[in-house]
């Protein structure tokens, strides 16, 4: 049997085990005449359809329309049932909390891949292989957040991991991984495989004028465009562990969605162009920076537009460290330590206010500096490494099939 064959196995046991949850709570919903019994009828039939799905030799309309249905509202019929067991596990059984939580957290963390390696692996498009996954980003790593019955966590540390979506960009870096390698994709690199015309002094360049930026971005405290890159303050006063775990769920969460997921895909659909990597990282910098405008609903819109600018044009920078480097990892790194600089340096995770002048002018200077930074990785042997692991990426010299016999 191959690794793919027991992924199926753990799915079609999980949308079991999920099913008989609903009918139970279902039954106790009936039973006390509470007002969801609708909701999760049409939850089990959801999973009864999956089940019948990997069983039966469905016709293809009715194949597709479960793969869309599947990838929908599965992954929010797994959290909602799993936190309402743990509820119930909590309180009627009277189990320790801490224990019961620290059981549940560890499996929200791989109870997506099955489905993500199953279903999503059906995913044939381009188009669904980039909406799937923005939609996945969404519920996996910000629904948690909202119904998980954080009250029982305990130690406190434990509901910022839930609040802040730590716990679900884990979780979404699994199912990712799960969906790439059924894509046969790219792997997230680890270990380092510089290769050929690979130079560590253009990487030192590259890693220090990005964390030059970070550096401005967090500590400038200028406010006119004179002064705006000559004055800062280097004390970090709200430099607590929400804004590390956030900081850490924007790391890893975005840059699994915009460099691993948006970026792979993208290579893919531009394999055959001569500007293959070129054309990846402006569709998904741009992409980047669209998933910003959703901040609009908690900060003004000016505000919101001047960010999500300043994210196209650092998605240019996190697009090129990964292709240049193959290391998503570093990426993620840089992700992080923008982002928590800049929370413990202000103390909010939202942009207030309106833009000023000296805010333009620093977003002109950031986008002039990202440009140039990346039109630079693009020229002589620096080209030649980031086509090579965009080739790679692609799904082009990968190797997936893997065996686990006994």
């Amino acid at each position: 049997m191959s690794g793919t064959d027991y992924l199926q196995i753990w799915y079609r046991a999980q949308i079991s085990i999920a099913l008989f949850c609903v009918l139970v709570i279902g039954g106790w919903e009936i039973y006390h005449q509470l007002p969801y019994v609708g909701w999760l009828a049409v939850m089990a039939l959801v999973l009864i359809f999956a089940w019948l799905d990997e069983g039966l030799d469905l016709p293809p309309w009715l194949t597709a329309i479960n793969r869309w249905l599947q990838c929908i509202v599965q992954p929010i019929i797994l959290i909602v049932v799993w936190s309402i067991m743990t509820r119930e596990i909590i309180v009627r059984l009277q189990l320790p909390a801490r224990g019961v939580m620290v059981i549940t957290m560890a499996y929200f963390i791989v109870m997506f891949t099955p489905m993500a390696g199953i279903v999503g692996g059906k995913l044939k498009t381009s188009v669904a292989r980039i909406l799937y996954p923005a939609w996945w980003f969404v519920i996996v790593v910000t629904l948690v957040g909202s119904i998980y019955p954080a009250k029982f966590t305990g130690p406190r540390t434990f509901a910022l991991i839930l609040t802040t979506g730590a716990l679900g960009a884990v979780a979404f870096f699994l199912m990712i991984v799960a969906s790439m390698r059924a894509w046969h994709l790219s792997w997230p690199g680890i270990n380092p495989k510089f290769g050929r015309s690979f130079s560590w002094l253009s990487l030192i360049i590259l890693l220090g004028l990005g964390c030059l930026f970070i550096f401005i971005n967090s500590f400038s405290n200028g406010n006119r465009w004179s002064n705006i890159l000559t004055s800062y303050d280097l004390h970090l006063p709200y430099a607590t562990r929400e804004y590390l775990l956030t900081a850490f769920e924007a790391g890893v969460a975005e840059e699994t969605l915009c460099r691993f997921a948006f970026l792979g895909v993208l290579l893919s659909v531009f394999r055959n162009s001569r500007n293959q990597a070129l054309w990846a990282i402006l569709v998904s910098s741009f992409l980047f920076g669209l998933l910003h405008f959703g901040n609009a609903l908690v900060q003004p819109f000016m505000i919101t537009l001047l960010q999500a600018i300043s994210a196209m044009a650092l998605g240019l920078y996190f697009a090129v460290v990964y292709l240049y480097t193959g290391q998503l990892w570093l990426s993620m790194l840089m992700h992080f330590l923008l982002d928590w600089l800049a929370f413990s340096a202000s103390g909010s995770v939202v942009m207030t206010g309106s833009p000023t002048i000296a805010d333009w002018y620093l977003l002109t200077v950031e986008v002039l500096f990202f440009g140039g930074v990346t039109a630079w990785m693009m020229f002589g042997d620096r080209r030649q490494v980031i086509d090579r692991h965009a080739r790679r990426f692609a799904g082009d010299e990968q190797r997936f099939n893997f065996r686990l016999d006994f």
